[in-house]
C-alpha cells in the first residue's frame, strides 16, 4: 500500500550548468503534472510530462525547475558604446549652451548599468531533456520511498479499523440472530391466523452476508502489489449502502448503535483511502 502524499528534491550538473528539481504529489483521481519552470525552458514539459505520468500512476504532481548555474554558461556583458557617445555629446552640448565648464564624466552621472547590459547565452534545452530526466528520476525515486513509509502507517490504521468494523458486524449478527428467534413464533401465529407476514421486511441475513464478503475483499486489498485506492473506495462505497440497507430495517436499538459506529469506521477509512494510491 502506497499514499499518494510526498516530496523531494533533487539537484545535478547539466550542461556547464547545475540544475535544481522539486516535486511534491498530492492526493488526486488521476496523475496530473503542473510545472513550475522559467518559460525558456518550456520544451522540457512535453517530455517531463510523461516521463512523470510513467513514473506516477496517480496524484496531483508538482514540479519546480530552476538553474542554479547557467545550463549553457555565464551570461556575457554586452557593452553599448554608441549609446555612451550619445550621451557624452549631448553632455558636452548641455555644457556648452549653460556656460558650465570642466570635465564631466558621464558613467559618473548617469551610472554604468545604463550602458552595460547582461545577456544570457542561449540553447536548446530540450537537447538535455534525457540528463534531466535521469536527475528528476532521483528526487522521484526518494519521494517514492516517502509514499511508501506513509503508505505502511496507513496500511497499519486501516487493518486496525476493519478488524473492529467486523467486530461490530459480528455483534450485529449475533443480535439479529436473537432477534430471529424471538420472531418465529409470533410469525407462524400470523400465518396461522391467515394475517400477513412481515418478516422478511426485517431480515438482514444477506445484507450481512455481503458485507463480511466485502470486508474479506477489502482485506486481502492489503497484500496486493498493484495501486488499491479506487478499489478499496468503491468496497466502502458499497459497504456503506449495506449498513444504509441494515438500519432501515433493522428495527433495533441495539443494532442501530452499532451500525452509527460502523458508519463512522467507514467514513474513517474513506478518508484514508482517498489518499491511497
Amino acid at each position: 500500500m502506497q499514499s499518494m502524499t510526498g516530496y523531494d528534491t533533487a539537484v545535478g550538473k547539466i550542461g556547464r550548468g547545475r540544475i535544481y528539481i522539486e516535486v511534491k504529489t498530492l492526493n488526486h483521481r488521476y496523475c496530473e503534472v503542473f510545472f513550475k519552470i522559467p518559460p525558456r525552458m518550456g520544451a522540457l514539459e512535453s517530455p517531463l510530462r510523461e516521463f512523470i505520468q510513467q513514473k506516477l500512476e496517480r496524484g496531483k504532481v508538482d514540479l519546480f525547475l530552476r538553474e542554479l548555474e547557467p545550463v549553457f554558461g555565464e551570461a556575457e556583458l554586452v557593452l553599448d558604446v554608441a549609446l555612451a557617445k550619445k550621451y557624452q555629446k549631448a553632455l558636452k552640448s548641455l555644457q556648452k549652451a549653460l556656460h558650465v565648464s570642466g570635465k564631466q564624466d558621464t558613467i559618473s552621472l548617469l551610472g554604468l548599468e545604463r550602458f552595460v547590459a547582461s545577456k544570457e547565452k542561449e540553447g536548446n534545452y530540450a537537447s538535455f531533456s534525457g540528463a534531466i530526466q535521469k536527475l528528476a528520476e532521483q528526487a522521484i525515486h526518494r519521494l517514492q520511498q516517502m509514499r511508501n513509509k506513509e503508505g505502511s502507517f496507513l496500511l497499519k490504521d486501516q487493518k486496525k479499523r476493519l478488524k473492529k468494523f467486523g467486530l461490530l458486524l459480528e455483534k450485529i449478527t449475533v443480535r439479529d440472530r436473537h432477534n430471529t428467534k424471538k420472531r418465529i413464533k409470533p410469525a407462524l401465529l400470523s400465518e396461522t391466523n391467515g394475517q400477513n407476514n412481515f418478516a422478511g421486511k426485517t431480515d438482514i441475513t444477506e445484507e450481512l452476508i455481503r458485507l463480511k464478503s466485502h470486508t474479506k475483499q477489502y482485506a486481502a486489498l492489503f497484500h496486493a502489489r498493484e495501486p488499491v485506492g479506487r478499489k478499496l473506495d468503491f468496497l466502502i462505497q458499497e459497504m456503506h449502502r449495506e449498513m444504509n440497507t441494515i438500519g432501515s430495517k433493522a428495527c433495533d436499538v441495539q443494532i442501530s448503535q452499532h451500525i452509527v459506529e460502523c458508519k463512522s469506521l467507514l467514513e474513517n477509512l474513506r478518508e484514508q483511502v482517498q489518499n491511497i494510491l
